[in-house]
Protein backbone atom coordinates (compact mmCIF):
# COMPACT_ATOMS: atom_id res chain seq x y z
CA UNK A 1 0.00 0.00 0.00
CA UNK A 2 1.58 3.17 -0.81
CA UNK A 3 2.25 6.08 1.30
CA UNK A 4 -1.03 8.10 0.58
CA UNK A 5 -3.59 5.25 0.10
CA UNK A 6 -2.03 4.14 3.86
CA UNK A 7 -2.60 8.29 4.85
CA UNK A 8 -6.05 8.12 3.39
CA UNK A 9 -7.19 5.15 5.02
CA UNK A 10 -6.11 6.13 8.74
CA UNK A 11 -8.04 9.77 8.06
CA UNK A 12 -11.19 7.77 7.36
CA UNK A 13 -10.43 5.34 10.60
CA UNK A 14 -10.58 8.58 12.68
CA UNK A 15 -13.51 10.29 11.23
CA UNK A 16 -15.29 6.97 11.61
CA UNK A 17 -14.31 7.10 15.22
CA UNK A 18 -14.97 10.42 15.89
CA UNK A 19 -18.50 10.25 14.04
CA UNK A 20 -19.39 6.84 16.51
CA UNK A 21 -18.21 9.10 19.63
CA UNK A 22 -20.34 11.78 18.40
CA UNK A 23 -23.18 10.06 18.29
CA UNK A 24 -22.85 7.66 21.00
CA UNK A 25 -22.66 10.95 23.17
CA UNK A 26 -26.22 12.23 22.45
CA UNK A 27 -27.93 8.92 22.38
CA UNK A 28 -30.30 9.07 25.17
CA UNK A 29 -29.80 6.83 28.31
CA UNK A 30 -32.20 3.91 28.65
CA UNK A 31 -33.44 6.08 32.15
CA UNK A 32 -33.67 9.22 30.32
CA UNK A 33 -36.90 10.35 29.67
CA UNK A 34 -37.49 11.40 25.99
CA UNK A 35 -38.38 14.76 25.41
CA UNK A 36 -42.17 16.44 24.86
CA UNK A 37 -42.95 13.47 26.35
CA UNK A 38 -46.62 14.04 28.59
CA UNK A 39 -46.35 12.47 32.13
CA UNK A 40 -48.16 9.09 32.60
CA UNK A 41 -52.04 9.20 32.39
CA UNK A 42 -52.07 12.66 31.17
CA UNK A 43 -52.07 12.69 27.42
CA UNK A 44 -51.36 16.14 25.57
CA UNK A 45 -54.27 17.57 23.67
CA UNK A 46 -54.13 19.16 20.15
CA UNK A 47 -52.63 22.57 21.98
CA UNK A 48 -48.87 21.69 23.52
CA UNK A 49 -48.99 21.70 27.46
CA UNK A 50 -52.70 21.12 27.31
CA UNK A 51 -53.90 17.87 28.32
CA UNK A 52 -56.07 15.57 26.61
CA UNK A 53 -60.05 16.07 27.41
CA UNK A 54 -60.77 12.60 29.09
CA UNK A 55 -64.01 11.00 27.37
CA UNK A 56 -67.02 10.81 28.84
CA UNK A 57 -67.60 7.88 30.80
CA UNK A 58 -71.36 7.80 32.43
CA UNK A 59 -72.42 6.54 35.90
CA UNK A 60 -74.47 3.32 36.36
CA UNK A 61 -77.19 4.63 39.00
CA UNK A 62 -80.48 2.71 39.81
CA UNK A 63 -83.52 4.11 40.31
CA UNK A 64 -84.24 5.63 43.60
CA UNK A 65 -87.51 4.38 45.78
CA UNK A 66 -90.58 5.48 43.90
CA UNK A 67 -91.69 8.84 44.79
CA UNK A 68 -93.99 9.61 47.44
CA UNK A 69 -96.31 12.44 47.57
CA UNK A 70 -94.45 13.82 51.17
CA UNK A 71 -91.22 14.49 48.74
CA UNK A 72 -92.80 16.11 45.79
CA UNK A 73 -92.15 19.76 44.56
CA UNK A 74 -93.88 21.37 41.79
CA UNK A 75 -92.07 23.52 39.65
CA UNK A 76 -93.80 25.83 36.66
CA UNK A 77 -93.29 26.24 32.98
CA UNK A 78 -92.66 28.44 30.69
CA UNK A 79 -95.52 28.40 28.17
CA UNK A 80 -98.65 27.07 27.95
CA UNK A 81 -99.31 23.69 29.56
CA UNK A 82 -102.64 21.80 31.43
CA UNK A 83 -100.84 20.22 33.47
CA UNK A 84 -98.71 20.29 36.82
CA UNK A 85 -94.78 19.17 37.32
CA UNK A 86 -93.33 17.86 39.97
CA UNK A 87 -89.35 16.76 41.32
CA UNK A 88 -89.48 14.15 44.04
CA UNK A 89 -86.59 15.95 45.67
CA UNK A 90 -85.54 13.21 48.13
CA UNK A 91 -84.06 11.82 44.44
CA UNK A 92 -82.28 14.52 43.22
CA UNK A 93 -78.56 13.74 42.79
CA UNK A 94 -75.70 15.61 40.67
CA UNK A 95 -73.28 12.26 39.77
CA UNK A 96 -69.95 11.88 39.63
CA UNK A 97 -70.13 12.58 35.71
CA UNK A 98 -72.02 15.77 36.83
CA UNK A 99 -75.30 14.56 35.76
CA UNK A 100 -78.63 15.29 37.26
CA UNK A 101 -80.82 12.81 38.04
CA UNK A 102 -84.16 12.81 39.50
CA UNK A 103 -88.17 11.35 39.59
CA UNK A 104 -90.11 13.56 37.64
CA UNK A 105 -94.48 13.33 37.89
CA UNK A 106 -96.91 14.69 35.83
CA UNK A 107 -100.50 14.69 36.13
CA UNK A 108 -103.02 15.97 34.09
CA UNK A 109 -106.32 17.56 34.54
CA UNK A 110 -108.55 14.26 34.28
CA UNK A 111 -106.07 12.45 37.02
CA UNK A 112 -104.06 10.41 35.16
CA UNK A 113 -100.32 10.48 36.43
CA UNK A 114 -96.69 9.43 34.25
CA UNK A 115 -93.44 8.97 36.19
CA UNK A 116 -90.22 8.87 34.97
CA UNK A 117 -86.73 8.19 36.56
CA UNK A 118 -84.65 10.81 34.09
CA UNK A 119 -81.38 12.40 33.80
CA UNK A 120 -80.06 15.86 32.36
CA UNK A 121 -76.79 16.66 31.54
CA UNK A 122 -76.18 20.46 31.29
CA UNK A 123 -72.92 20.42 28.80
CA UNK A 124 -74.80 19.06 26.41
CA UNK A 125 -78.49 19.90 26.61
CA UNK A 126 -79.45 16.43 27.14
CA UNK A 127 -82.20 14.15 28.12
CA UNK A 128 -83.03 10.98 28.87
CA UNK A 129 -85.25 8.43 30.38
CA UNK A 130 -83.79 5.51 32.22
CA UNK A 131 -87.29 4.25 33.81
CA UNK A 132 -90.97 4.36 33.73
CA UNK A 133 -93.57 4.13 36.62
CA UNK A 134 -95.80 1.40 36.21
CA UNK A 135 -99.49 1.43 38.22
CA UNK A 136 -98.07 -0.71 41.16
CA UNK A 137 -95.66 2.26 41.99
CA UNK A 138 -92.77 0.38 40.74
CA UNK A 139 -89.83 0.56 37.98
CA UNK A 140 -89.41 -0.31 34.21
CA UNK A 141 -85.76 0.17 33.46
CA UNK A 142 -85.09 1.01 29.81
CA UNK A 143 -82.57 -1.31 28.68
CA UNK A 144 -81.00 1.12 25.98
CA UNK A 145 -81.72 4.69 26.83
CA UNK A 146 -80.57 7.07 24.73
CA UNK A 147 -79.45 10.67 25.40
CA UNK A 148 -81.85 13.28 23.27
CA UNK A 149 -81.11 17.07 22.45
CA UNK A 150 -83.97 19.33 24.75
CA UNK A 151 -86.10 21.06 22.46
CA UNK A 152 -87.89 24.32 23.12
CA UNK A 153 -91.19 23.78 22.78
CA UNK A 154 -94.44 26.19 23.15
CA UNK A 155 -96.57 23.54 24.57
CA UNK A 156 -95.18 21.16 27.78
CA UNK A 157 -92.25 22.46 27.94
CA UNK A 158 -90.81 20.77 31.47
CA UNK A 159 -87.12 20.00 29.72
CA UNK A 160 -86.76 23.17 28.86
CA UNK A 161 -88.04 24.82 31.37
CA UNK A 162 -86.01 22.52 34.18
CA UNK A 163 -82.37 23.01 31.45
CA UNK A 164 -83.06 27.11 31.44
CA UNK A 165 -84.39 28.11 35.15
CA UNK A 166 -84.08 25.60 37.86
CA UNK A 167 -81.08 22.55 37.14
CA UNK A 168 -78.59 24.09 34.78
CA UNK A 169 -76.44 27.44 34.40
CA UNK A 170 -73.84 28.92 31.96
CA UNK A 171 -74.06 29.49 28.42
CA UNK A 172 -74.62 26.64 25.68
CA UNK A 173 -71.56 26.33 24.95
CA UNK A 174 -70.61 25.92 28.98
CA UNK A 175 -73.15 25.27 30.64
CA UNK A 176 -73.08 22.53 33.85
CA UNK A 177 -75.20 21.92 37.00
CA UNK A 178 -76.08 24.72 38.99
CA UNK A 179 -75.15 23.65 42.30
CA UNK A 180 -75.14 20.57 44.15
CA UNK A 181 -78.25 18.85 44.86
CA UNK A 182 -78.53 20.51 48.26
CA UNK A 183 -78.84 24.08 46.20
CA UNK A 184 -80.96 22.58 43.26
CA UNK A 185 -83.19 21.78 45.87
CA UNK A 186 -83.20 25.34 46.87
CA UNK A 187 -83.62 25.84 43.27
CA UNK A 188 -86.76 24.34 42.74
CA UNK A 189 -88.41 24.85 46.27
CA UNK A 190 -87.72 28.99 45.95
CA UNK A 191 -87.32 29.56 42.02
CA UNK A 192 -84.76 32.65 42.14
CA UNK A 193 -86.29 36.10 40.72
CA UNK A 194 -85.82 37.13 37.30
CA UNK A 195 -84.72 40.43 36.42
CA UNK A 196 -86.28 42.11 33.93
CA UNK A 197 -83.68 44.49 32.77
CA UNK A 198 -81.78 41.37 32.30
CA UNK A 199 -83.64 38.00 31.41
CA UNK A 200 -80.35 35.79 31.70
CA UNK A 201 -79.49 36.96 35.21
CA UNK A 202 -80.93 34.89 37.75
CA UNK A 203 -80.78 36.27 41.92
CA UNK A 204 -79.87 33.35 43.74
Amino acid sequence: MTGGARSSARWCAAAGALLLLFGCSHAPTPTEPARNTPARGKQQGPLPGVPEEQPFVEANVPPPHYPKDSNLTEFYLRGQTTNRFFIDTSSLTVGPDRIVRFALVIRTPEGAESTTFSGLRCSEKEWKDYAYGRSDRTWSVELAPQWRRIQDLTFNNYRGTLYEDYLCIGSALSAHPAGDAAKLVRLLKYPPRKDDRNPTKRDL
